[in-house]
């Protein structure tokens, strides 16, 4: 099953690491992510960052939304998919027969041109715009870094 569905642009550190696998139970984390597929050195780096007990897979984001399908119906697998930014977050939406439900943002940096929701969360047009369309799908959206943290959502922010 697919417990989470993050977008972080850290991917894994601490909070994911720990305090998202711990409070979800989750067994499996699957980084959705281009740049990190196609790069030993970063997919080391992931691997190091997990905890011991929790299997890694990094894939790309095409071939990602037939994998989350099938993770989706897993009986043994609970899963915390991470993707770096809300473009690929709307690929898998899109393209993961309608099993993502949820959304939680946790991290998008600050950058030139970005509005910052909260402190840790700056968005451009194109991240609203990919928020709205999430919501359209049907998919609910959770602002929040950590699971103690109130969830909050878009409307809360803008």
């Amino acid at each position: 099953m697919i417990s989470l569905l993050r977008i972080d642009d850290r991917l894994i550190h601490g909070q994911v690491a720990y305090g998202w696998t711990s409070a979800l139970g989750v067994n499996v984390i699957l980084v959705v992510n281009d740049e990190a597929q196609k790069d030993q050195m970063k997919a080391m780096a992931l691997n190091l960052a997990k905890p011991n007990n929790v299997n890694l897979y990094i894939r790309g984001v095409k071939e990602s939304g037939e994998i989350v399908e099938k993770f989706a119906g897993s009986k043994k697998s609970n899963v915390l998919v991470l993707v770096k930014n809300t473009d690929d977050a709307l690929s898998l939406v899109k393209n993961s027969g309608g099993v993502i439900k949820e959304v939680n943002v946790g991290g998008l940096r600050y950058a030139e041109g970005k509005k910052k929701l909260t402190d840790l969360i700056a968005v451009d047009e194109q991240d609203l715009s990919n928020f709205k369309e999430m919501e359209k799908l049907g998919v609910k959206l959770e602002f929040r870094m950590l699971p103690r943290d109130k969830k909050k959502g878009l409307d809360d922010l803008i």
